[in-house]
């Protein structure tokens, strides 16, 4: 709890803030309150107001509820203070008059918001962003960082100038899972890395994409969207896993395109890298994927020269590795499995499945407490950069080296997939 809540604003009011953020930051009110929002479309900002004005005032309610709880003699004194702490600050943000505007600019103008909330689809997210950060706020975006690596260096530039904070959505990365296996190869106990590999199995049938679908209206286009299983779906797993690895991929060889499926950007896409470690590996993003009984939605597997790690879901989990486990094996290196296996005691104090809650609770603490995020802005950046390289090899039929040139069509927005693998319905 915080003597006094960061100010936060909203930027896009869409389904998303109204099925997640409004009840996600009615339940961080002890440490942020919204007191705008921003919109075009008028009518969802006034909608947006009104629905976090009562998702606080319903937090305090449950907060006052479980402060009664019947909590043992040991518990009572801690868990009720902290719970009627919680249940005045969501009080005290309900009483707040929130602001509604129509643009970012707008927004940005009001001097109270310290951290703005990017909310708006992948290819409108980078003007915002970049906005907010040159304005000196903070900004938490939903993932992906941006459609194209131009965008994304200018969000990086425009947040290191600013010396602001910035986080993009994909909570994965922040699981206890996720935080063994970055110890584990920060450690160097898995010796020399030899190889390290990334899948993503999951199923979107053509009705996802449809324009009568929920959400057909953009997903399923490059100008909605941005890109499809390796980027906007597979971030999920693939910005994690190149977290864990910790080193940038060099070259990439790929095939990928609207395998099976109705779309313009990649259903399937399938790539053979080489990192700057020295290591290969491979990324397997499918939306094509039927379950099966015992199969694996997801998986990072690493393997060194002394050991090897294993991160997957837990049984009946969601693909996106929230809940997971990681585990070692070494077949001649007895010590290095010892070490490796001591790594869990510093990362014992991370929950093992996290919500989206959690990871933005982690963001405005790093505000508060003016200390790095845990994970480098370097890395959504590195992901935006790798689906780029797929989609540019996929496109040439070739292996294509990696940074690409600022003058590369597929540097920015330009490039696109017309010739990748395709193979209809």
């Amino acid at each position: 709890m915080v003597d006094t809540p960061l100010k936060v604003g909203f930027i896009g009011c869409g389904g998303i803030s109204r099925e997640l953020y409004v009840q996600m930051y009615a339940g961080l009110a002890d440490i942020a309150q919204v007191v705008a929002v921003a919109d075009p479309v008028g009518e969802l900002a006034e909608e947006r107001r009104r629905m976090l004005t009562n998702a606080y005032l319903e937090e305090a309610s449950r907060q006052r509820v479980l402060a009664d709880k019947g909590w043992s003699p040991q518990e009572r004194k801690a868990n009720r203070e902290t719970h009627l702490r919680k249940a005045e600050a969501a009080g005290t943000a309900s009483g707040v008059s929130i602001r509604k505007y129509r643009t970012h600019e707008e927004l940005l103008n009001d001097d109270e918001v310290q951290v703005a909330v990017v909310q708006t689809p992948p290819p409108v997210r980078a003007e915002p962003v970049v906005a907010a950060a040159e304005s000196g706020r903070h900004v938490f975006s939903e993932g992906p960082m941006a459609p194209s690596v131009e965008e994304a260096d200018a969000i990086v530039a425009a947040v290191s100038k600013a010396g602001v904070k910035y986080v993009s959505q994909c909570f994965p990365r922040y699981t206890r899972a996720m935080a063994l296996a970055r110890s584990a190869v920060e450690s160097g106990r898995l010796g020399e890395m030899g190889s390290a590999r990334v899948e993503m199995n999951n199923y979107r049938p053509q009705s996802y994409f449809d324009p009568d679908s929920p959400s057909g209206h953009w997903q399923g286009s490059w100008e909605g969207e941005g890109g499809g299983a390796v980027f906007h779906q597979g971030r999920y797993v693939i910005d994690p896993f190149l977290w864990v690895v910790g080193s940038r991929v060099v070259e990439v060889f790929a095939y990928s395109g609207p395998v099976l499926r109705r779309v313009e950007h990649d259903s399937l896409s399938q790539a053979v890298v080489r990192f700057a470690n020295g290591a290969t590996g491979s990324i397997h993003a499918s939306l094509i994927t039927h379950r099966q009984p015992r199969g694996h939605r997801s998986r990072i597997e690493i393997s060194g020269r002394d050991a090897s790690l294993l991160v997957l879901p837990e049984e009946n989990a969601p693909p996106d590795l929230t809940q997971a486990s990681t585990s070692f094996a070494s077949a001649d290196n007895p010590a290095a499995l010892e070490e490796l296996e001591a790594l869990r005691a510093g990362v014992a104090q991370i929950p093992e499945q996290i919500t989206q809650e959690y990871q933005t609770r982690l963001f405005l603490e790093s505000i508060v407490d003016n200390s790095e995020p845990r994970v480098p802005i370097e890395v959504p950046r590195h992901h935006v950069e790798l689906v780029r390289g797929i989609y540019k090899s996929a496109e040439e039929r070739r292996p294509v080296t990696l940074p690409l040139d600022r003058d590369d069509p597929f540097y920015s927005r330009k490039g696109r997939l017309t010739h990748g693998v395709q193979r209809g319905e």
